[in-house]
This record gives C-alpha cells, sequence and structure tokens, in this order.
C-alpha cells in the first residue's frame, strides 16, 4: 500500500509538473488554401493536355514557448496533400516540414526538416500572388533548370540550423546536412544512396530603411559532395541578391552561379549554370501587380534526361491580385517561355526548343 501511494504521489507530480510546462506554450493553427484554373501551351508533343485545375492546402501547427529563463522553444509542423502522378492513382496528406527550435538573445537553433540557410537568408525579387517566375507555372508547362531561379539547396530534409540575432540589421546563418536523401524517419545506411552529401548552406543579409527607401541585401553559398554513385559532380553555388522598396513600390533581382550541381561526371554537355532575374511590384489599396523576367543556363530534368541541358531558358511574368475579404484574394497571371535545348554529348549535340504560354486564374485563403 505505501508503495502504491508513493508510485501515486510521484505520478501526480509528473504529471502537474507536464501540465505547467505545457501551459506555457501557446499552440496555435493556420493554414491556407489555394485553386488554380490555368489554360496553356507547349512544344513538348500532341498527347498534352491545353487546361487543368490544381488544388493546393497546407496546415501549419505552431507551438511556442518562453521559459522563466527567457529561452524561447518551439516546434512546427506543416501537412499539405499531395497530387495524383501519371503512375499512380493516390492522394494523401504529408508532411511537407517539421522542426523543433531553440532561441533567444544568442540566435536560433532549428533541427529538423525544413529549408536550410542558402534558402532562408536569399534575397530576391518581389513577387505577388502565383509568385510569377518563382511560382506554379512549372507545374502546367515550361520547367526551368534544375536549380530554377535560386541558389541550389538542400530542399526540406533533416538539417540542423544556426542563425544569429538580427545586429545593425545584419543576420548570417548557417546550415548541415548529412545526406540529401533523408527526411522524416528515414536513415541512410548505404553510402550509394544519396545523390549528395554534406551539404554545408552559408549566408547573411542586410535589411534597413533609409528616409522611406527599404534595402534588403544578400549573399548565400551551398556546397556539397556527390555520392559514392550518383554520377554527379561535387559543386559549390553562390548567390546574390537585391530588393528596395519605396511606398507601395518594390523592385529587385539576383544572380546565381550554380557551379558542378547535378552536373554529369560522362557526357557533360557544357559546364556553365548560371541564371539571373530581375522584377518589380506595386500595391495600392486591394490591387498589387508584379512582373519579373528569368534568364538561365543549365541542366534540367523538365524533358526526362539526366542530360539535357538548357542553352538558353528565358521566361517572362506579369500577375495580379486583389484583396477579396481579410485573408482572401483572387489572383491571375499569365507566363511567356522560351527554352534552347540540347541533348546528347559535348561536341555531338542535337538542338531543339519548346516555346509556351500559362495562363492561371485563381484564389487563395490564407488563416
Amino acid at each position: 500500500m505505501r508503495k502504491f501511494l508513493l508510485a501515486t504521489t510521484a505520478t501526480a507530480a509528473v504529471c502537474a509538473f507536464a501540465a505547467q510546462a505545457q501551459a506555457q506554450v501557446t499552440v496555435t493553427l493556420g493554414g491556407y488554401t489555394e485553386f488554380f484554373a490555368a489554360t496553356y501551351d507547349d512544344d513538348t508533343g500532341s498527347d498534352r493536355t491545353s487546361r487543368e485545375f490544381q488544388f493546393e492546402a497546407e496546415i501549419v501547427v505552431k507551438a511556442d514557448g518562453k521559459a522563466d529563463n527567457g529561452l524561447l522553444y518551439g516546434a512546427k509542423i506543416e501537412l499539405q496533400n499531395t497530387g495524383i502522378s501519371d503512375t499512380t492513382n493516390t492522394t494523401g496528406v504529408t508532411i511537407d516540414e517539421a522542426s523543433v527550435y531553440l532561441g533567444g538573445t544568442w540566435g536560433r537553433l532549428e533541427l529538423g526538416d525544413f529549408d536550410g540557410a542558402s534558402d532562408t537568408l536569399k534575397i530576391y525579387a518581389p513577387v505577388v500572388g502565383v509568385e510569377q517566375i518563382d511560382g506554379d507555372y512549372v507545374d502546367f508547362a515550361g520547367g526551368q533548370p534544375n536549380f530554377g531561379m535560386h541558389i541550389p539547396n538542400s530542399g526540406d530534409v533533416t538539417k540542423i540550423m544556426y542563425l544569429t540575432p538580427r545586429i545593425a540589421g545584419f543576420q548570417a546563418g548557417a546550415s548541415y546536412t548529412p545526406e540529401s536523401d533523408s527526411e522524416g524517419q528515414n536513415v541512410v545506411l548505404r553510402k550509394n544512396f544519396s545523390t549528395y552529401k554534406d551539404i554545408g548552406e552559408f549566408g547573411v543579409n542586410y535589411t534597413g530603411e533609409f528616409g522611406g527607401l527599404g534595402v534588403a541585401l544578400g549573399a548565400t553559398l551551398t556546397t556539397a559532395s556527390s555520392g559514392s554513385t550518383s554520377d554527379v559532380e561535387d559543386f559549390t553555388a553562390w548567390n546574390l541578391g537585391a530588393q528596395f522598396t519605396f511606398g507601395g513600390f518594390a523592385f529587385g533581382g539576383g544572380y546565381v552561379d550554380a557551379g558542378d550541381f547535378l552536373l554529369p561526371t560522362t557526357g557533360a554537355i557544357d559546364d556553365d549554370q548560371t541564371a539571373w532575374h530581375v522584377g518589380g511590384s506595386y500595391t495600392v489599396g486591394p490591387f498589387a501587380v508584379a512582373a519579373s523576367y528569368l534568364n538561365a543556363e543549365g541542366y534540367t530534368g523538365a524533358y526526362g534526361g539526366s542530360t539535357d541541358y538548357s542553352d538558353d531558358y528565358q521566361a517572362f511574368s506579369v500577375g495580379a491580385t486583389y484583396a477579396l475579404a481579410p485573408g482572401m484574394i483572387l489572383e491571375t497571371e499569365v507566363t511567356f517561355f522560351e527554352d534552347d535545348v540540347l541533348t546528347g554529348t559535348r561536341g555531338a549535340t542535337v538542338k531543339g526548343s519548346n516555346d509556351g504560354y500559362v495562363f492561371v486564374v485563381g484564389t487563395r485563403l490564407d488563416f
């Protein structure tokens, strides 16, 4: 009986402590839904569709706490719907990102599945709504080079990241990812599994305001070693970006040197992989408009081959949004693209092209 009473008392004490700890954590629920109706055309074959709908939904759960000693801590989980692919007839819900963090005056330490320092600290051109050259038009047609308009990075795979506090407008950070193909509970046990390993991402940016002129400048770098049987080169990539705002106007752009990202070890057509972009936006009341342009060259997986090379990729996009109600917008954009593609091997290439457009109208609700 005495042992039972002691065990009961201990259990009650643990539960009371847990309740006190939980009481310091604030849990919030949010997310968004986005619906697109698109018409599109390209040169990839007569069996291509020319109109489709797309619906995306994401639920974001956040838990944020602050200890008596000032320590900030918490977690974030993003749940997102998946689509039916060409080979499977199933849909579901997956975890897009999930992480836990610690923070304070010393900075922030984050662990889990999320975007690394290169992606977190980059600066680029302003976008609105469907997000123009940085948006979803590539889901319908006009796939960009493998790195798109941004610096190659580790994506949402499992990593650790440290961000400094912002001091005098400056913030820096670094992240480390052991294996590029490891996410969630997956553990890579074989050296020949991942495309890349030991991915390091580094970045620094600055934000400030001078007489009503907002300034944002950023520089990032990514480096990685290739997997033992991945048939691609090691790479180091870097990026510079800037954005300026004044009143309702915003203007910016960026440059990326993707280095040898996904460069084949044999049969490489070219070694140049670069992109630059520029864009601007204007917001007045419930209306916002934006236009942006992308010029890139690099290896592309848009046509099914691992050695296809976009010798000259260009995209120009114009978009607009209207705030219909708090959190609810109507959005539209049109994107035109041209892609000169080389296939084969260096010195024995065949040149093709893929030109087209994507027109989208949609709605988005943030909650």
